[in-house]
């Protein structure tokens, strides 16, 4: 049995709802657990917050930011009485080391205005020192984002990078402020979410057109911070602890196992949406196990 075939066997044992698996933009596994799942919008959770990174992206080479070492306190000109809080910067919000205490979504969600409460927080630390994961700080990017464009973040990414990628089927869902809720607001098709990674493995380009700077994938995909052993954080991308035999990985990864995964130097894309309640890493360790062997192999054979 060849480890293609083992993958499958373990996709179908297991909650996984749909997963494609793309080498040199060609799709060489396609599996969804029923026939509604092909054309179902997926909750991604915090996948969303990967392609909040995409826009950021996007804003700066359109000049609506000009750069991610810009003070927050230029768009929130209500924390200007706070000396710390004036030193975080966009890229602190994209690392998540702003130092803003966030108690977490069931403190955010029920409050009238996630904005404000976000930045309402206490610091807990010096902006640069320690990464909090919070979807507070993807919630102010997408105000920034907002606030910058004069559109809101799902028309700025209509017009973009969803249209010009062919995305059409997906719902952004937003606070009461009609802010697109950034960390955690997209339903996506899983054929949609393949397109994203494919623009990333293939340098930011879509049919010849530059969609996203090269440089900003390299930036915004490169380790920043240490999460653990295994994982480290960058531009809300994750990056995945591996050899020098495949070389970097990186990836979005939602809640219950929902992933895009991008293996740059082999052309390799897999994109996952699953319900796993408990062990969300099990796509992302079918991954290591099956589907990285299998590209070792064949590139070496």
């Amino acid at each position: 049995m060849n480890l293609l075939t083992e993958f499958e066997n373990k996709l179908k044992r297991d909650k996984v709802d749909s997963a494609l698996v793309q080498l040199n933009n060609n799709v060489i596994v396609e599996y969804y657990r029923n026939k509604k799942m092909k054309e179902k919008q997926h909750k991604i959770y915090s996948v969303t917050k990967s392609i909040l990174s995409v826009l950021i992206g996007i804003t700066i080479k359109k000049g609506y930011i000009e750069h991610i070492n810009t003070p927050i306190s230029t768009y929130f000109p209500e924390i200007n009485n706070d000396t710390e809080k004036q030193k975080i910067t966009i890229k602190h919000l994209l690392t998540m080391t702003s130092g803003l205490h966030f108690p977490g979504n069931n403190g955010m969600i029920p409050s009238k205005n996630w904005v404000n409460f976000v930045l309402n927080q206490d610091m807990e630390n010096p902006p640069g020192t320690d990464m909090s994961y919070s979807c507070g700080s993807s919630q102010l990017l997408s105000a920034i984002i907002q606030k910058t464009t004069g559109l809101n973040t799902e028309v700025f990414a209509r017009k973009h990078l969803f249209t010009p990628l062919g995305i059409t089927d997906y719902k952004w869902n937003h606070d009461a402020q009609g802010i697109a809720i950034g960390g955690f607001g997209l339903t996506m098709k899983t054929s949609d979410m393949l397109k994203i990674g494919t623009l990333y493995a293939n340098k930011g380009k879509w049919k010849s057109k530059q969609i996203v700077p090269f440089h900003w994938i390299e930036e915004s995909t490169t380790p920043k911070v240490k999460s653990n052993d295994t994982f480290s954080y960058a531009y809300h991308w994750w990056n995945l602890t591996s050899d020098n035999e495949i070389g970097r990985i990186y990836f979005a990864y939602g809640l219950e196992g929902q992933y895009i995964i991008v293996v740059p130097d082999y052309q390799l894309v897999t994109v996952f949406t699953s319900s796993m309640k408990e062990d969300e890493l099990s796509p992302l360790n079918y991954f290591k196990d099956y589907l990285l062997p299998y590209v070792i192999n064949s590139n070496n054979l």
